[in-house]
């Protein structure tokens, strides 16, 4: 408990700096609230229309005043209101938030249920013929942008196979974005989930193993599985929370209403209270994530739990 504590409390300077990094990055920004926010509802504003919706946002304070003021909200629990359309920002992010993590979610657990057996298969079988193949589309996703392959599934299922529509109106919305992740992904795990494999498969006690006439498939999917767990759940820590921040571009590509879009909207509007809020979410979920991959470790790796080093001999 005082471990989690202690990491809880290593998150604080890194909330704070990231919220007044993106805090300045707004302030700085040429453009202004006050005209975006008239200009996206489609009517002329007077001079004192614009100042008097700063004053109401006391957005004609100075800076650090304006931080203080957020932060002071912040702690009461109030996100404040979209400068978009005056809704809570609160209701704004609870609502986009589940669409964001299912897509987080799916795409996650395909990509292990892709890229795990076909990692391990190449690591065994190196210089099989579909390991070699499979190598070879590995190194082209590698070097294809997301947003790219997801373009291009949008223009095969919905223009030539008319699977899905453009913009699905049902469920059936999720499965474009999350195959789009999959895929690029995929590419980067079975690489990685590769050599990991291969150098468990180096190691004495696999020999042993073998020696004592252990199957291949225990050994694979029994030992080397478990043995490689601590490093896929560091790399699955990153990529989890990697998505929940990084899927804005898919997210607007497939019209998808998750947080990604949502910010991306903010950020065009300048809304500043969406913009921190949606940061400070995205902070604190990579930061869950990692302690929860900190609880998994213990589970696969017995040397953690009880107090050791997972990379001892």
């Amino acid at each position: 408990m005082k471990y989690f504590i202690k990491r809880l409390l290593r998150t604080i300077p890194i909330v704070i700096g990231v919220t007044l990094i993106t805090f300045s990055l707004i302030y700085l920004s040429p453009s202004d609230p006050a005209h975006m926010h008239f200009h996206q509802a489609g009517s002329p504003a007077t001079e004192e229309m614009l100042e008097q919706f700063r004053h109401e946002h006391h957005l004609d304070e100075p800076f650090f005043i304006q931080y203080k003021n957020w932060w002071v909200s912040f702690l009461k629990g109030d996100l404040g209101t979209s400068f978009q359309d005056g809704h809570p920002v609160s209701k704004k992010i609870m609502k986009s938030a589940p669409y964001t993590i299912s897509i987080a979610i799916n795409s996650m657990i395909l990509t292990l249920l892709v890229s795990m057996p076909l990692g391990i298969y190449c690591a065994y079988h190196e210089q099989s013929r579909l390991s070699k193949l499979i190598d070879v589309i590995t190194q082209v996703g590698i070097s294809i942008p997301t947003f790219i392959i997801g373009l291009l599934l949008l223009y095969l299922f919905t223009s030539v196979f008319h699977i899905f529509r453009v913009l699905p109106k049902d469920s059936t919305g999720v499965i474009m974005p999350s195959l789009t992740i999959t895929l690029g992904m995929s590419f980067r795990y079975i690489k990685q989930i590769q050599k990991i494999a291969s150098r468990e498969l180096e190691k004495d006690y696999i020999k042993g193993l073998r020696a004592r006439g252990v199957g291949t498939v225990s050994i694979l999917f029994c030992t080397v599985l478990q043995s490689t767990m601590v490093e896929v759940i560091t790399l699955t820590a990153v990529s989890f929370g990697s998505l929940l921040s990084g899927v804005a571009l898919i997210e607007t590509i497939f019209n998808w209403p998750g947080l990604g879009k949502l910010l991306v909207d903010a950020v065009i509007s300048k809304d500043i209270p969406m913009i921190q809020a949606v940061v400070v979410w995205l902070v604190l979920a990579y930061v869950l994530i990692n302690l929860l991959a900190d609880v998994l470790y213990g589970i696969f790796d017995a040397r953690i739990r009880l107090g050791g080093d997972s990379n001892e001999a």
